[in-house]
């Protein structure tokens, strides 16, 4: 993924492209159905051997979702050409402190009239996380100091599936149904120790909190599609109906403690436990039309319809003498319902040498937030266009000029709608908000390819209503909180080149380099106005050994200047990785070694940038791990893959926030 010309993934597996977050990544033109985390370690797991290519689109088309404002990366993969069986078994262990295993195995059978194919992998990853906090707060009048240490250790399980079946009715004509699944488990147990006085240097009294985390959910998504050549001139039809079910539950218990300085026990501070189980149900149908008016000329058209419902309850409970007493004041149960109806129309004309497409996405939603504890009510009703236009010039074979320019919209992530409070301790919670607007963003790009291989891109991106994650102070509970807001605007203006360099036979080396000015505003967050601006730069250079016929090895390296994320600064920031790679003589499967974080320097620092907001924040883990991995391909190489195509939950399923 970092090998593609403006993408950044950071310390924490986050996806950016071109300084623009919010990113929709597809495999084969179909959403993973996958939280950010593990598209991350699903992408891991594949062989560059079964990728084609990687589509990068920072302004994606009217019939792409304009639920996309950071763009859209595309994973094609190879396809095959006859009938037969094949399949694809992939083993892999981890060592990060501990033990880790990624497995996978994918089958495939074409036969005439019929497609069947399938894949399920089982995961269990474990890792522990460190964070240290030092902070001020806001209150001038008695200002406390507190310096946290937490310690975060977690085993994740996830079942993965996915089954489907293509029917080949006639030669131009396809009906297929595809179910995915998704079983996840996690064991969560934390530490925090807290030093609370006058002075950093200066401790009045402890607080110790440990804490369990239980966590369980459950995805599933059903869908029924048709495609169909309705003529020789080439007029399609595609058509697909989808229903997707999440339920899940996080229990937690948490048990906070005083100590003096000298470490004997003081008193109890608040001892509680949560019960937070969800549910969210989308419905979807979209419909999309090709119509090629000549060998030059082509129109597209489609609609789409998604029904989003989702039920949340937050279940506080308090620790007293006779047992558990329930918590009206931190208790709520949420429910939030969405309708987005969309209508999009695309004209493509080629003259000459010059392409040119535009388009006109149209989308009208309604959304309710109701707290049913609070009888609050949020509804919403707001329609939006969104236009695109893409030129393209070719002056030679080996010389491209692009220009793009498109509007997107992201609306909030379900779960940041919730307005639960999650705990670290009895100073540290992060909170949802109902009352988030969705964001618009304005693209514009420039980029110029050079023999299919050397690029540069200028891009300008305007973002209003930015949604944010971003940690502020409770004055009066003397707190630290996590939450996400709307800020006022958001501006990126990046440079991005990519250009490869073949040193010899042996050894190659791909370059790709960033650099971005960004500056954020909000003229009242938290009661201070932000202003921030900051030019970052990024390198990332992945060097390809060819040792022999059999024997390959990588290694790679990463580099980030200082920059803003939202409302914090980020110092300097460096990491690399490498791999040893064996494939076996009848080129049917591989063994490859790979070591991430090679020096252990993954150790984000970060500070905050907004004024009455005083704190400094590191945060490192088990991001230094060796990984090895056994690929057997087997069946015949040959046998035609399943059929590329975008369900109609794409957008929906993304914001799920899993």
């Amino acid at each position: 993924m970092r090998k593609a010309p403006g993408v950044v993934v950071d310390h924490n597996e986050n996806i950016s492209l071109s300084g623009k977050s919010n990113v929709l990544v597809t495999i084969d033109g179909k959403q993973t159905y996958l939280s950010q985390e593990e598209v991350v370690n699903l992408l891991k797991s594949m062989q560059s051997s079964e990728i084609e290519s990687i589509e990068i689109m920072n302004n994606p088309g009217a019939r792409y979702e304009a639920n996309s404002t950071g763009g859209v990366i595309n994973i094609k993969t190879k396809k095959s050409k006859a009938d037969g069986f094949n399949g694809n078994l992939t083993v892999g262990a981890g060592y990060n402190k501990r033990v880790s295993s990624n497995n996978n195995i994918s089958l495939n059978y074409r036969k005439n009239f019929f497609n069947t194919f399938g894949s399920y992998g089982y995961n269990i990853n474990k890792w522990e996380q460190n964070l240290m906090i030092d902070r001020v707060t806001p209150n001038e009048a008695n200002k406390l100091y507190f310096s946290q240490r937490n310690t975060d250790t977690s085993t994740n399980k996830s079942h993965n599936f996915k089954v489907g079946t293509d029917f080949f009715l006639s030669s131009k004509h396809t009906l297929g149904i595809l179910v995915k699944g998704n079983i996840y488990n996690r064991d969560e147990n934390s530490f925090s120790r807290t030093n609370i006085g006058s002075s950093l240097g200066q401790t009045d009294s402890i607080l110790r909190t440990p804490a369990n985390n239980e966590g369980a959910r459950k995805n599933f998504s059903y869908n029924l599609n048709y495609k169909g050549i309705l003529d020789t001139a080439g007029q399609e039809l595609s058509i697909d109906a989808d229903y997707s079910t999440f339920n899940g539950d996080n229990d937690a218990l948490y048990q906070n403690r005083f100590f003096r300085p000298d470490g004997t026990f003081f008193k109890n501070g608040q001892i509680y436990r949560s019960f937070a189980p969800s549910e969210i149900n989308i419905k979807a149908i979209k419909a999309d039309y090709v119509l090629p008016l000549n060998k030059k000329l082509k129109l597209e058209a489609g609609l789409k319809y998604a029904d989003v419902e989702s039920d949340n309850n937050f279940i506080f409970e308090n620790q007293v003498a006779d047992g558990w007493l329930g918590d009206p004041n931190r208790s709520n149960r949420f429910k939030y319902s969405e309708e987005v109806s969309a209508a999009y129309t695309t004209f493509s004309a080629t003259l000459g040498k010059l392409s040119v497409q535009a388009g006109l996405r149209a989308e009208r939603t309604h959304s309710i937030g109701t707290s049913v504890t609070m009888n609050e009510e949020i509804d919403r009703k707001y329609t939006n266009l969104f236009p695109s236009l893409f030129v393209s010039q070719n002056f030679s074979e080996n010389s491209v000029l692009n220009f793009s320019y498109s509007r997107k919209i992201n609306r909030p992530n379900y779960q940041n709608l919730n307005p639960f409070m999650y705990y670290l301790d009895q100073y540290t919670y992060n909170q949802g908000n109902p009352n988030l607007r969705p964001e618009f963003a304005t693209n514009f790009e420039v980029n110029y390819l050079f023999k299919q291989k050397y690029s540069i891109a200028l891009a300008y991106t305007h973002v209003s209503d930015v949604i944010t994650q971003i940690l502020l102070q409770n004055a009066a509970l003397n707190s630290m909180y996590q939450t996400n807001l709307n800020l006022a605007s958001d501006d990126i203006v990046s440079l991005t080149l990519n250009f490869p360099v073949k040193v010899n036979k042996w050894w190659n080396f791909n370059n790709n380099i960033i650099a971005y000015h960004k500056q954020l505003k909000s003229p009242n967050l938290n009661g201070f106005e932000l202003n921030s601006k900051q030019f970052t730069g990024n390198i990332y250079m992945q060097h390809n050994f060819t040792l022999s016929k059999s024997w390959s090895a990588d290694a790679s390296f990463f580099y980030s200047t200082p920059q803003i994320d939202n409302a914090l600064n980020l110092k300097t920031f460096f990491t690399s990785d490498a791999g040893l790679r064996y494939n076996f003589p009848n080129k049917n499967g591989n063994l490859k070694l790979g070591v991430s974080d090679v020096f252990h320097t993954q150790k984000p620092r970060i500070s905050s940038n907004l004024e009455g907001n005083e704190y400094t924040l590191k945060q490192w883990g088990t991001s230094q791990s060796v990984r090895i991995t056994w690929t057997q391909r087997f069946g015949k190489s040959s046998v035609k893959s399943a059929r590329d195509r975008q369900t109609a939950l794409d957008a929906e399923q993304k914001r799920l926030g899993q």
